[in-house]
């Protein structure tokens, strides 16, 4: 008898406990992603199903203004409000106290901007009625499982299994609530510069830099010039500059050499902390849990996370100028030196194994790249070092070789005149100055 009590107990318990775990999780469904945005279906007030993009970094909702007339949204309860945007300040209706319903999650007294998406949908290709960001996190606990394409919303992170996944905290500005945490990124030159990002969905490349912080660390001569592309605002079309990065890390996870864009505001105020935005090409390696109560992202690589970055829109543009511009700044920084035939270098591991000579092969790893970060060659991608005589390499190379004894790793910056010069040499454009990072195995095989 006792033995049957202590069994229609447990299975009140199991029963009980998996009640409460599936009104924990409220809803699950699919999404569509393109490689650029998620989109997922949502019913304003009584409406059909609509086409929105979810988007971490959109503080406010909003939808269509047509799709609005359409569907019926109130027009008694609506007031004008400005709202900024990367192309200034606009005005903007606002539709009161909506109702939307996602399925089966219900987030009440939304105000909705309407917005006129026609450009915007064919720019993108799809037809967008809305988009859905913060009022929609700000309730639920969000799991996006970029694998299996799934969105599941749950009422407290306790009902999520994190198991493997990493706890990243984060923090809201004053005005702008979207999640915000530190990275580090690595220029071509090996300097490292620390920051907040905002992590945002909605954005479609990897990293967006700031005016403020790129004016601030003088990231113009550092990274070198590239080119330029046209980025779209909500309000208007802005002018970004491209460029190349060795590196991007945030608490334990590191990503290699990828493009990034640089905001172009020539009125803005130089300033550090705020670096810029990271994006989905970046975002959607990773499994994503979003706890806005608790102010926490949870992220676990996902089958995407080795995948290279896609370096094809970056169209570098240099000139002879730039790569002498870069020079002249180059020597001044702390740390480098510069000899009698205008070869700069800096030492990153002194040696203590015996110097090369003409006539014995060495045996070198290295990294060659422009001063914009365009990568060249790698002995490293390959893991083969470089084995020959110093007589069949650069001249720059050859004459920093000699003066590194066996065991030393050097960055060299080396003019034109020391490496292809004037005609340059298919991807080196005339005149252009090359970076070496070089590690001297052995002086002698």
């Amino acid at each position: 008898m006792q033995k049957q009590i202590i069994r229609n107990l447990l299975l009140a318990l199991l029963f009980f406990f998996g009640k409460s775990s599936l009104k924990a999780q409220i809803t699950q469904f699919p999404f569509e992603f393109n490689g650029k945005h998620l989109y997922i279906k949502v019913q304003a007030n009584q409406s059909d199903s609509l086409h929105f993009i979810f988007d971490t970094g959109a503080t406010g909702a909003s939808i269509d203004s047509a799709v609005a007339e359409k569907t019926g949204i109130s027009k008694e309860n609506r007031k004008i409000v400005l709202i900024a945007g990367s192309g200034g300040v606009k005005n903007y209706t606002m539709a009161l106290h909506q109702n939307l319903n996602v399925r089966g999650a219900v987030i009440k007294n939304v105000d909705l901007s309407l917005v006129n998406f026609s450009s915007l949908s064919t720019d993108i290709g799809v037809k967008l009625d809305g988009i859905l960001g913060y009022e929609l996190l700000n309730q639920y606990v969000t799991k996006l499982d970029f694998d299996r394409k799934i969105i599941s919303l749950y009422n407290q992170i306790t009902a999520v299994d994190t198991s493997g996944y990493t706890a990243i905290p984060f923090e809201f500005s004053k005005n702008i609530l979207i999640p915000r945490f530190p990275v580090s990124i690595t220029l071509a030159n090996g300097e490292t510069f620390t920051g907040k990002v905002m992590f945002d969905t909605g954005n479609t490349f990897s990293l967006i830099v700031s005016t403020p912080f790129s004016k601030y660390h003088d990231f113009d001569s550092k990274l070198g010039k590239t080119g330029y592309t046209v980025g779209r605002g909500m309000n208007s079309f802005t002018k970004d500059q491209l460029a190349v990065i060795n590196s991007m890390s945030f608490d334990g996870f590191k990503f290699g050499q990828m493009s990034i864009r640089l905001t172009v505001n020539d009125q803005a105020v130089p300033k550090d902390g705020y670096l810029g935005i990271l994006g989905i090409e970046v975002i959607k390696r990773f499994n994503v849990i979003l706890d806005y109560k608790h102010q926490k992202i949870y992220l676990k690589p996902n089958q995407a996370y080795s995948t290279a970055f896609n370096m094809e829109e970056l169209k570098v543009s240099l000139s002879a100028k730039e790569s002498k511009e870069f020079l002249e700044k180059n020597k001044t920084r702390p740390g480098i030196k510069v000899t009698s035939s205008g070869l700069q270098y800096k030492i990153l591991k002194q040696g203590d194994g015996p110097k090369s000579t003409m006539t014995e092969r060495v045996s070198l790893q290295y990294t060659a790249k422009l001063v914009n970060g365009q990568k060249l060659w790698s002995t490293y991608d390959n893991n083969k070092p470089w084995v020959h005589r110093l007589d069949k390499t650069l001249e720059g190379v050859r004459e920093a070789v000699l003066m590194m004894p066996a065991g030393s790793k050097w960055i060299l910056y080396i003019p034109s005149s020391l490496a292809f010069g004037d005609a340059g040499d298919g991807d080196i454009p005339p005149g252009a100055a090359i970076i070496f990072e070089v590690e001297v195995l052995k002086s002698a095989i």
